[in-house]
């Protein structure tokens, strides 16, 4: 299985160089820019690889196996300025030099090379098929024929990376090619102006003009890398907080990252926003993090039956893990919605609020279903964990009254979620006590 898995994508990797290789044998073909040599300038090139290089060197990591720079600005603004076959000559010796001294592996520095070669030699001859000039004067008539180039460029070169990515990771590719390219599609394209105008910049002030536009961009670059950094740290501390939690009761161990592991994929099975994907998956993290406080802490232990006093505390655990999590200001919202009800059943049967239906946030509805299958997959002293097939039964039994059938519907067609849940799980140790059967019961109130 695994060399199977490792010749697929040997032979993608081929693939894509075979074809970078073409493309620019074509290109210097083909290219009508190239009989003009007064236009080449080689320091003019070389500002372009030196400043390629400088910010693919320092890449941001992608959702997905993957990373990502603003490199793509000088080898869009290179192309403007010396024509397709230069212009991906100028991005693959980049791509070679930047990996170099990253010493990234052989086969990756030919792969990401040919594909931003191939991307660029695609995306200006639309660029020239569309008229636009070269270099980029007057600016009016570039803006239909740019608009071109940058579609071709990101449709190749998000296509490609997210190939190989859901190859190695053994994913679909519409989930990697929307976890990695939705959120920062907009954001690229309009950064994707940037390189326009340092190539425009370029045609009147040459080279100098290359430092003055990067310069700029390379302060962006870090202040959104900053931004990057924190977000990950907030993600960081909010795991760290539902791990203490979770200690205190060997049943939950890990029981809130799989739900929210789960949930992001069932969300992204539904072809919801990315941003709502993240916001789904937060909120799957934080459902029970109101079971911290004291309050709870005999019942979950408590080995008998539940009196109704104690299972109108056991109730409220949305309420108060909602108002834990309204404590953090970007958590309020959508984030807060989901956590409070994501023990309200479709037909309006579950708590705190009754609501039915639609009435339910999407989210809400998507964590009752990564939270039950969690629960009923995890293994347990008196019972093995049901199958995938056997929890599938029960989700489809139940949708309609307790579950939303579109939320089924998307877990049931889900490849991710079934390898996620499926037979490869490892079951997950869990106490001997007699309370254990209790928790259990208590984790999917």
């Amino acid at each position: 299985m695994l060399r199977t898995k490792e010749s697929r994508i040997n032979a993608y990797v081929a693939v894509v160089v075979g074809s970078g290789l073409l493309a620019v044998l074509l290109s210097a073909r083909l290219d009508p820019t190239l009989p003009d040599p007064s236009r080449v300038s080689a320091l003019g090139a070389l500002a372009f690889v030196v400043v390629a290089v400088v910010l693919d060197v320092s890449e941001r990591r992608l959702a997905v196996g993957a990373a990502g720079t603003l490199a793509f600005l000088a080898y869009i603004a290179a192309a403007l300025v010396l024509g397709p076959t230069l212009g991906g000559v100028v991005a693959g010796l980049s791509v070679v030099a930047s990996h170099a001294l990253n010493r990234k592996p052989l086969v990756k520095t030919l792969f990401n090379a040919s594909q931003h070669v191939l991307s660029i030699v695609a995306g200006t001859a639309a660029y020239l098929a569309l008229g636009g000039p070269v270099p980029p004067s007057p600016l009016e008539a570039v803006l239909l024929p740019f608009v071109g180039l940058v579609v071709v460029y990101f449709t190749i070169n998000s296509s490609l990376v997210s190939g190989v990515v859901a190859l190695s990771e053994e994913q679909r590719f519409s989930d990697v090619w929307i976890a990695n390219t939705w959120s920062l599609a907009g954001y690229d394209v309009v950064a994707s102006a940037l390189g326009l105008a340092v190539a425009w910049l370029y045609d009147r002030s040459g080279v100098l003009s290359v430092a003055i536009v990067f310069l700029p961009i390379a302060f962006l670059r870090h202040t959104y890398l900053v931004n990057l950094q924190l977000q990950a740290t907030n993600r960081e501390l909010l795991d760290l907080m539902v791990k203490a939690i979770e200690a205190r009761d060997p049943y939950t161990s890990g029981h809130s990252q799989r739900v929210s592991e789960i949930a992001r994929w069932i969300a992204r099975e539904m072809g919801l926003h990315f941003r709502e994907v993240e916001q789904i998956a937060t909120a799957a993290l934080l459902h029970d993090v109101g079971k911290i406080y004291e309050e709870f802490a005999p019942i979950l232990r408590k080995e008998g039956r539940l009196s109704r006093e104690e299972r109108q505390i056991m109730d409220s655990h949305p309420v108060r893990s909602a108002e834990l999590v309204g404590t953090i200001s970007n958590l309020r919202g959508y984030v807060h919605k989901c956590v409070r009800h994501h023990h309200e059943n479709f037909d309006g049967s579950g708590y705190p609020d009754g609501l039915v239906g639609d009435g339910i946030p999407i989210g809400a509805r998507i964590i009752l279903v990564a939270d039950t299958t969690d629960a009923m997959m995890t293994e347990r002293p008196y019972r093995k964990a049901l199958t995938y097939e056997r929890v599938l039964e029960e989700l489809e039994k139940h949708a309609g009254r307790q579950f939303d059938p579109q939320v089924v519907a998307a877990f049931k067609r889900s490849a991710t979620v079934r390898r996620l849940v499926g037979p490869s799980r490892q079951p997950q140790a869990m106490p001997t006590s007699p309370a254990a059967e209790r928790r259990e019961q208590l984790a999917a109130r």
